[in-house]
């Protein structure tokens, strides 16, 4: 196995970022490929990202030796019926919509530092994927209008076409960010919830203060840069409604 040449395939493929991340936790993992030790293992997010690297692993040998160790491995989890995704607590919605409430985690943004609780408040009222919001954080001048950031990227399922911004943020956003350094400061246990669930609480906020067709075109749910001027004068009339949802959160940084 060449590993700085199965490294060089991920980050071609994939963001780098992610791809780097499946190449370390492979390096780890890879043994377990086939084994009752992967099968017995409780399925939680670590095996899915297990499964993950696994399955990467097959497939860059597929394609540098002409195997089949990927259609193979995917036989072998159905037969010994391994699932993908784990089945989630029916009740695990309900336990986390009452311990991820907006006032709690906007406590927990403020007493960070400086710099992640302005890029923290930004994910939040954007509602954007993390990948997307270190983008748009990064790019904050090239893309905002004062008001609205336009976006309209596709990445085949993921898509990202235009979301609001706050007044307050777009005068402060001046710096960069990087995407290893949020995962450190960021994290769950600093956070009180993971970073991805801000984008929940944006969702909940938006589709139950104000609408639930803006709230989806902001998340790229509906919408594409073919509905772009049919989505964006609406969302103009909301403007002044979703500045006076966030103020109470956004001023306090």
């Amino acid at each position: 196995m060449d590993w700085d040449e199965y490294l060089r395939w991920l980050t071609s493929t994939k963001h780098r970022h992610y791809g780097r991340n499946l190449w370390l936790l492979g390096k780890k993992v890879y043994r377990m490929a086939f084994t009752p030790e992967l099968i017995l293992m409780e399925h939680t997010r670590r095996k899915e990202d297990i499964l993950k690297a696994i399955s990467n692993i097959c497939r860059f040998l597929d394609i540098k030796h002409d195997t089949y160790f990927h259609e193979q491995f995917l036989v072998w989890l159905k037969r010994k019926e391994v699932k993908w995704k784990r089945v989630r607590d029916p009740y695990e919605n309900y336990a986390l919509a009452e311990t991820l409430t907006i006032s709690r985690v906007a406590k927990n943004i403020r007493a960070l530092p400086p710099k992640y609780t302005l890029f923290a408040t930004f994910a939040l009222v954007s509602g954007l994927r993390t990948e997307e919001a270190v983008r748009a954080f990064n790019d904050h001048l090239q893309l905002c209008n004062g008001r609205v950031i336009e976006m309209f990227w596709d990445r085949r399922t993921k898509k990202a076409n235009a979301v609001f911004c706050h007044p307050i943020l777009h005068k402060k956003i001046s710096m960069k960010i990087s995407y290893n350094s949020i995962h450190r400061h960021l994290h769950s246990r600093i956070l009180g919830c993971q970073l991805r669930h801000l984008r929940k609480l944006n969702y909940t906020m938006v589709a139950t203060r104000i609408d639930p067709l803006l709230a989806e075109f902001m998340q790229g749910r509906r919408g594409n840069i073919s509905q772009r001027h049919y989505y964006l004068p609406l969302m103009r009339s909301s403007y002044p409604r979703w500045v006076r949802m966030w103020d109470p959160y956004v001023s306090r940084i």
